[in-house]
């Protein structure tokens, strides 16, 4: 793992048909920076490169479960139980 940015936070490089990207391909594959890549430009500029390992594995296997804490609220690793209303929509579904 590294400590810097990964491309994971664009949604779209190039333009699609949708509008979205940072660049537009022309039809002779040139490319061209919208105005958003300029946007992100900066804002990659002003913030620090992150630190540290993010949590990596190194000793290989699956991470174990956070524990419970007021922003995880689960305890353990088995799954709560249905509750009874959506247990009862559940059961008056008809193939």
């Amino acid at each position: 793992m590294t400590s810097v940015y990964s491309g994971g936070l664009v949604y779209e490089y190039s333009e699609e048909d949708n509008k979205y990207g940072l660049t537009k391909i022309g039809a002779d594959g040139k490319l061209t920076d919208k105005a958003d890549f300029a946007v992100l430009k900066k804002q990659f500029k002003a913030t620090p490169n992150p630190s540290g390992d993010g949590g990596y594995n190194s000793t290989g296997g699956a991470s174990g479960c956070p524990k419970k804490s007021s922003t995880w609220d689960v305890d353990g690793d088995t799954l709560p139980a249905i509750p009874e209303a959506a247990k009862a929509v559940s059961s008056n579904i008809t193939p």
